[in-house]
């Protein structure tokens, strides 16, 4: 064999034998119009009002109301052909109604869409929008297709780059969206993945929150 075509081989070998780097894992929470990037592959997170539940793959399967037990959500989560996700339709019970909710996705699988209800569309909708790293940074809510509310985060980091905290900004169509309400949550305790178990926010009330993972 020619030493340059001896040569390639070894290239295409050495290449298909080097382990590939792996993204970290993220499991997206949402439901009730909320979206937050936890780290690691969630299996369960409660909090003082509600159960959420994933499957394997990171989607949200189901949402329990803690002070309703008939209030649950459950959703279904929708893949194209490639093996991405394009949207999660939750279900739940509003007064008798049947109500559809849907999340819809990017390409890289974050949800940047809400249709509260599916049979009224024109109603309520919330966007969401992401920077390069994929945090949340803007959560702008529609109704009859014009904006009403705008919310805008800015993370806090200490010194190992573990998220401290958020501040909240929040602009109304009242006055054109010209004068912004400010609070802040303050992170003070994490488990092992970097993900806040106890806060503090605004209002100096403490919230806490368990995470089991797979």
């Amino acid at each position: 064999m020619p030493f340059n075509k001896l040569i390639l081989l070894y290239v295409i070998l050495l290449a298909s034998c080097t382990p590939k780097k792996q993204k970290p894992a993220i499991t997206w929470l949402y439901g009730y119009r909320q979206v937050e990037k936890i780290n690691g592959r969630v299996k369960k997170l409660a909090d003082r009002y509600f159960t959420y539940s994933f499957n394997s793959k990171g989607d949200i399967i189901k949402i329990e109301n803690f002070q309703n037990s008939s209030d649950t959500t459950t959703y279904n989560t929708v893949y194209n052909e490639s093996g991405k996700k394009t949207e999660s339709i939750g279900l739940y019970f509003d007064i008798g109604k049947k109500i559809k909710e849907v999340y819809k996705y990017d390409k890289n699988d974050r949800p940047i869409k809400c249709i509260n209800d599916a049979n009224d569309p024109s109603t309520d909708t919330d966007r969401f929008i992401y920077d390069k790293v994929g945090n949340l940074t803007e959560h702008q809510q529609y109704f009859e297709k014009k904006p009403l509310w705008i919310f805008k985060y800015r993370y806090f980091y200490n010194k190992n780059a573990v998220c401290i905290g958020v501040e909240q900004s929040m602009t109304t169509w009242r006055d054109n969206f010209k004068t912004p309400a400010k609070d802040t949550t303050r992170y003070i305790v994490f488990d092992s993945k970097n993900n806040w178990l106890k806060a503090v926010n605004f209002l100096n009330d403490t919230i806490t929150r368990k995470i089991t993972y797979y």
